[in-house]
This record gives structure tokens, sequence and C-alpha cells, in this order.
């Protein structure tokens, strides 16, 4: 269900009133869709979201209606028109049918910040037997999300951890997944996974910090004997996890995640100083 949590949302070159946004329009057709987040007024690592959206145009034959500028200028026209310096956008290109034309729609969308306290402690997951549906491609789908979020709503847990056919567990239903063992960082190959812009960022900043990352498949097993687990996406950046079903895993104070959130903390600033 959609909803816009500021009074002003944008329908292709429109400014929209809250109550007359749709709750299932990204539900009719296919829908391609990122979300981003602001700071300081900033949407941050725009260029990236904008690639990885043309890149799931690409995946499902589809042609975007908008060039980047176009849709650079109107996010930052919901932000101006809003008054908001910090929050997440969410901006969908919908098909609603094969031969109609596109619609652009842009909105805030309710986002959860960890506190301090959750970064240092952890959050805690459910596995989840279900494979993300063209996992490159950035598209709605209505039953994946619904089977995602009933498992996290039943279990309490902040996020569900993938788990594919073949017993793998590549990544969140909402994020992706690193796991730490010694010194190295392991991810599942980019092939197998939502490309993520901040698993983007986060690699960058293993590279800056000269920690060794290993893209493979990981087994179920393999992942339940690392030393610490995390997960990142827009909202929580770097957070680890501190629960698996009934496993219990120290990642709060694993030092090589703590170096990671600062390394990804230090990215977010630099772009910050370059795009205010």
């Amino acid at each position: 269900m959609e909803i816009s949590y500021q009074n002003i949302w944008i329908k292709n070159n429109q400014k929209m009133e809250k109550d007359e946004l749709s709750p299932d329009f990204i539900e009719q057709g296919i829908s391609l869709y990122e979300v981003l987040r602001v700071i300081d007024g900033v949407p941050l690592f725009l260029e990236q979201h904008l690639e990885r959206l043309k890149n799931s145009a690409r995946l499902t034959n589809l042609v975007l209606p908008l060039n980047d500028k176009e849709i650079g200028q109107r996010l930052q026209d919901l932000a101006r028109s809003n008054q908001v310096e910090n929050g997440n956008i969410k901006f969908v290109i919908n098909y609603p049918e094969p031969g109609l034309s596109a619609d652009f729609y842009a909105y805030f969308v309710e986002h959860d910040y960890p506190t301090k306290e959750v970064y240092q402690k952890g959050v805690k997951t459910v596995l989840v037997h279900v494979e993300r549906p063209n996992p490159n491609a950035k598209v709605d789908r209505a039953d994946y999300r619904n089977t995602v979020d009933e498992a996290k709503r039943r279990t309490g847990s902040y996020e569900a951890l993938l788990v594919d056919r073949e017993g793998n567990v590549s990544e969140g239903g909402r994020s992706n997944l690193f796991m730490v063992k010694g010194d190295v960082v392991y991810t599942a190959p980019a092939d197998k996974v939502l490309k993520g812009i901040t698993r983007q960022m986060v690699l960058t900043a293993c590279q800056n910090q000269g920690y060794q990352v290993v893209e493979k498949e990981i087994s179920l097993e393999e992942m339940l004997n690392m030393d610490a687990i995390f997960i990142s996406s827009t909202a929580p950046k770097v957070l680890p996890v501190s629960q698996v079903d009934d496993k219990i895993i120290n990642s709060g104070s694993n030092k090589i995640i703590q170096g990671i959130m600062a390394g990804y903390d230090a990215i977010i600033d630099d772009y910050i100083k370059i795009h205010k």
C-alpha cells in the first residue's frame, strides 16, 4: 500500500495533494522503482540510483519516459515543495497497460532509521525460503513483498534473509547481505542479488579500509558459522545482525563491521560536501 508521508507528491510534472495518491497504483501493470535517502537536502547517490533504474528498464524491455536530468529536477522539486531536508523518497515508473504511456510518481515514504543502541546491538532476522524474481531488476512484485513482510511481522524481525532453492543465503528481502569470517568479508555474487546502491558503497568502504572482500555463494550452514553478519540498505545504511531465527550472533562488537560503518559514513559525508 503506497502512502505519501508528506503533503505534496508528484505525478508526471504535477504537484498532487497527499490524499490523491492511489494506494495500489504500483500493483497495476509493471512498476520500476527506486528508494533513495535525502540527507541535508541532498539526494544520496542519485547518479547510481538512476543507472540502476535504467538497468531495470533494460532487463524488462521497457522504455523510460524521462531522462536523468528530468528525474533529478522533479526529485529536487519534491524536496523543496515539502521543505524536507532528511527523509526517504520513492520514485516509480508505472506502466499500467501495454500501449499506454508510463507515469512518473515521486513521494516521501515512511522511514525507520535505527537508533545508536540498535547499531551497537544489531537486529533480529528471519529466514525465508523464497527467491527474488529477476534479482538484478528492481521491479515491484506484490506476492514477493507480501511473503517477506508476513515473515517479518510474524516473528518480530527487522529483516528477512532469503534462502534459495539450493540452500544458499543470498540477500535480505529489502537489503544486501554481508558476512565476516576472520578479517575477510563475504557476500553473494553480483549476478545473484539486487545490486544495491548501499552495497556498492560498502564495497568501496571495504576497499578504502583495506578489507578483503570475497564474492561467492554462501550456504545457510556456512552463514550460521560466520563470526558476524550485517545488512545494508538505504535507510539503515550498515546494520549488524544480532540474531538469525534462533541463532544468536554477536555482530555489533565486530571490529571489521565497525570499520565498515565508519567508512560508509565517511563516503556519505564526502558526497554531501560535493553536492550540497
